[in-house]
């Protein structure tokens, strides 16, 4: 006797189907990195503006009492 033809079928579909998942995931992972890093560089960015605008407003105010 020989095995159902469809176990072989089914073992390569589920490889398929698991292949797929993996490189969604993979795409989907590298999106979210791409995400976060544009994230941090906007972060930083904007923390050196804030800082350079509270140090240009503390030294108008120092001025401002003189």
């Amino acid at each position: 006797m020989q095995p159902p033809p469809r176990k072989v079928k089914e073992s390569q579909q589920v490889k398929l189907v698991f292949s797929e998942q993996h490189s969604k995931l993979q795409t989907k992972q590298h999106q979210d990195t791409e995400l976060l890093e544009e994230i941090r560089s906007f972060s930083k960015h904007r923390a050196a503006i804030e800082k350079e605008y509270a140090q240009v407003s503390k030294n108008s105010t120092i001025i401002v009492h003189y």
